[in-house]
């Protein structure tokens, strides 16, 4: 009786609580929560509607999006939202992630040719199987032709806050970030750069309208506000 009991707080303490009155419900990666707030403030202002908002890494928002009925909008880098895991009806590209190069404070003002330096020793990059941005750093490296000089300062971990992690504690001389979470944390950075764009596979960062949403009006009407200037201006703020 008591594991029985265990379980079931367990799995209530897992699932999220999405309110039952007809709002829509957007589930973005937990790395866009400041953009999405923005963009969800900004809307609710103009029309007075609520969105329920769902945030957690995306294999979460995926699960979430593909189980519980509830969710109507995914936001998210296309690498994760492309590959049929969830039932989307149309995708709507909000931008294109970029990917930084940043280290941590007192460390002067590096850049990119700084990975090769004698006096840069520990490198951290996010997964790069795993994380879109971590995917982007190795393909950086390696069409830039500095992969091989480097391969032994390389510390992977698993995701873009983790490196930041890393570069705060001043464990790390320099670590590979994309542009939205590098400007969310300037203030607790050394500085960073944005690298050439043309030495990784583009990455879309997009929204997903679920084939069968619970609110479609309330879906479409949103997506038509993710076009509007005002919308475009906060995505741009946001480094994308």
């Amino acid at each position: 009786m008591k594991n029985s009991m265990l379980f079931l707080i367990l799995l209530l303490a897992a699932t999220p609580a999405f309110a039952d009155d007809g709002a829509l419900v957007l589930a973005s990666g937990a790395g866009y929560k400041k953009m999405v707030n923005a963009l969800v403030e900004e809307y609710s202002s103009q029309t007075g509607r609520q969105v329920d908002l769902v945030y957690g890494n995306m294999a979460q928002v995926t699960s979430q999006a593909r189980t519980s009925g509830k969710v109507d909008l995914v936001l998210g880098a296309e690498f994760f939202l492309g590959d049929g895991s969830i039932d989307a009806a149309a995708t709507h590209t909000l931008g294109r992630g970029r990917l930084v190069l940043a280290w941590p404070k007192g460390k002067g003002n590096p850049s990119s040719e700084s990975l090769t330096s004698a006096q840069t020793r520990r490198v951290a990059l996010p997964n790069t199987k795993h994380a879109i941005y971590g995917k982007a750093a190795l393909e950086y490296l390696q069409r830039t032709g500095i992969y091989e000089q480097i391969r032994q300062k390389l510390v992977e971990v698993a995701t873009v806050p983790q490196v930041y992690a890393y570069l705060a504690a001043d464990e790390v001389d320099l670590g590979f970030l994309n542009l939205t979470h590098a400007l969310n944390v300037r203030d607790t950075l050394g500085g960073f750069v944005e690298l050439d764009g043309q030495f990784y596979d583009p990455i879309r960062i997009v929204v997903c309208e679920l084939r069968s949403p619970p609110h479609p009006d309330a879906a479409q009407d949103f997506l038509r506000f993710l076009k509007s200037e005002k919308a475009v201006e906060i995505v741009r703020a946001n480094g994308l």
